[in-house]
């Protein structure tokens, strides 16, 4: 089982390196940094807000689910990051290519990511046509994360899953 671990965390590593320095270049670190931040606090602020003032009906009950979900991935993210205690890989790994942004302790799983496909999801469940630029939307958030240095690919990857299934949970239920 340890051999098995071993070569996940490798394979691990080696996806980080290969998105962090192989599309290393001045266009991916000028919309990078934009990019991450729509899975921060304040994206998710502007986005329920507008939703939930928004006087369309159907946007107001998307904006209402979304809340509930983005209120529940947070929950889950929060104890997952404080129960794993994940060290983010800028701090781990030589030769990582990083920018200065605002994050917290761990890293798994993304809450950024998590975010943004809580958002992203929400939004595809009710606008069916929309689906495919949320998930685009929401994917390259988890890339910014691998590219900026603060998030393995598993911790996008778990975030992407809490932040897809939470919303159709809700759905189910609201």
């Amino acid at each position: 089982m340890s051999s098995f671990i071993d070569t996940l965390k490798a394979k691990d590593v080696s996806i980080l390196m290969l998105i962090n320095n192989t599309i290393k270049c001045k266009f991916m670190d000028l919309i990078m940094v934009p990019i991450t931040y729509l899975g921060s606090g304040a994206a998710v602020l502007i986005f329920t807000l507008f939703s939930l003032i928004y006087p369309n009906k159907l946007i107001k009950i998307m904006g209402y689910r979304a809340v509930i979900s983005l209120m529940l991935s947070g929950l889950i993210v929060h104890f997952i990051k404080n129960a794993v205690n994940r060290i983010r890989p800028f701090l781990q790994i030589e030769n990582l290519h990083t920018k200065k942004i605002g994050i917290d302790e761990y890293s798994f799983p993304s809450g950024h990511t998590t975010a943004a496909f809580t958002m992203g999801i929400s939004i595809a469940i009710i606008f069916t046509h929309l689906t495919l630029i949320c998930i685009i939307i929401a994917s390259l958030v988890g890339i910014s994360r691998m590219y900026l240095g603060v998030h393995f690919p598993s911790d996008v990857l778990v975030g992407a899953f809490i932040g897809t299934i939470t919303p159709f949970i809700v759905n189910m239920i609201f």
